[in-house]
């Protein structure tokens, strides 16, 4: 089939609740809602579009497909609706077996896949520490719904697979919790799919953008090179989210191409079919500014009074306190459709919003010492990765 009659393909992880579920109904929107900027940069005027859910079950997938539908009742353009497709995919990103099973349907069903978000996460939450909360809100109230330092969160949490045990020389190596399903998975299961991340050379083809989602609360003290897994950190999810940092922005630094390469290029065996000439995907990076999910099981007073804070945070000036996770999609879709990628790649962007001026996308500052730490970083995400590949090809 010619290239441009494919589908456009966009596949999201962690779609079926808060954020992902948010950004799969903010994209089919803007997908088919053009401007006259050139946004969206892709052909919604006749194009059809395709949704792909990544979850956990079926029954998660179905119910927010449910959802979405329900959702686009009153917000689709006359006849988009005909141009839209909701599929899923079941995988579960701390479980090496559940992405390799996910990698071949997807290959299977797509000849290409133009848009990937990356953004299923878990947090390690055990308990709030009261003590400290009250005095980092006693000392500075929007820091303190924004960066909060009282997350008490599991220090050397690992994936089930080695917490149930087996044989070592079996199975992949340890993984840290948080880092597994934030970061390693992804990771893995892009290049298991990257023959369909890759885009002819010919014009007017673009690359395909995989969209990271990353966090505010990125801090590069969380963060040890020498513990990239974040199994010795007492903030993993935050270390996870820094690592995020680095990698996505090391991408582009000629530190670390060697192992980009590595990584983005396409085993063909001699008999394969694919095009030898073709455009390998980019990394990109936003957050969602502040959102109200339940990533953190919290129970439902505490859910009041943290979205009561929000609110007074946005009425205090923070541009960050976005609340609703559709107006938190608005950078991770932005990124995904503009059609200035040269301009907007090798940085990062956050949702937000005021009172007064509405939502925008802004350019958030990076602390961590991304030159300093990309070479190793990819070096060890490479190495880690090949391992990897060996015991899970072993098995077979």
């Amino acid at each position: 089939m010619d290239s441009h009659c494919l589908p456009t393909v966009a596949l999201i992880t962690g779609a079926n609740s808060g954020l992902g579920y948010a950004i799969a109904c903010r994209l089919i929107v803007e997908f088919f809602t053009p401007r006259t900027d050139g946004y969206p940069a892709v052909a919604s005027d006749s194009g059809t579009l395709v949704v792909c859910l990544a979850t956990r079950s079926v029954e998660k997938a179905q119910s927010a497909i449910a959802g979405i539908n329900t959702f686009l009742t009153s917000r689709l353009p006359e006849g988009a609706r005909s141009r839209l497709e909701l599929a899923h995919v079941t995988i579960d990103l701390s479980s090496p077996k559940s992405i390799i099973a996910a990698a071949a349907e997807l290959r299977n069903k797509y000849r290409r896949i133009h848009y990937v978000f990356c953004n299923a996460a878990v947090v390690p939450f055990v308990r709030i520490d009261w003590a400290m909360a009250a005095r980092q809100m006693a000392t500075n109230f929007i820091e303190a719904m924004t960066v909060p330092r009282y997350k008490i969160q599991g220090v050397g949490w690992l994936t089930e697979i080695h917490s149930h045990g087996g044989h070592a020389a079996e199975l992949p190596p340890e993984l840290g919790a948080a880092f597994a399903a934030n970061i390693f998975g992804h990771y893995y299961l892009l290049h298991e799919i990257m023959e369909t991340l890759h885009a002819p050379a010919a014009a007017p083809e673009t690359p395909s953008r995989i969209v990271w989602v990353g966090s505010i609360e990125s801090d590069p003290l969380t963060f040890d090179i020498d513990d990239i897994q974040g199994t010795k950190s007492t903030q993993p999810y935050e270390s996870s989210k820094t690592l995020t940092d680095i990698l996505v922005l090391g991408s582009y630094l000629p530190e670390a191409q060697e192992y980009f390469r590595s990584y983005t290029t396409i085993p063909r065996p001699s008999e394969s079919a694919l095009p030898t000439d073709t455009i390998p995907p980019i990394f990109l990076i936003a957050h969602p500014g502040i959102v109200s999910t339940t990533i953190v099981a919290i129970p439902w007073w505490q859910t009041y009074a943290k979205n009561v804070g929000f609110w007074l945070c946005r009425a205090f000036g923070s541009p960050w306190h976005c609340i609703d996770p559709f107006v938190g999609a608005n950078a991770p879709v932005w990124l995904a459709l503009s059609p200035h990628v040269d301009l907007i790649k090798g940085k990062k962007w956050g949702s937000a919003c005021l009172w007064g001026n509405g939502e925008m996308v802004l350019e958030t500052q990076v602390d961590s010492d991304v030159a300093a730490h990309s070479a190793q970083l990819w070096s060890q995400m490479e190495t880690l990765r090949k391992l990897w590949k060996t015991r899970l090809e072993s098995q077979r």
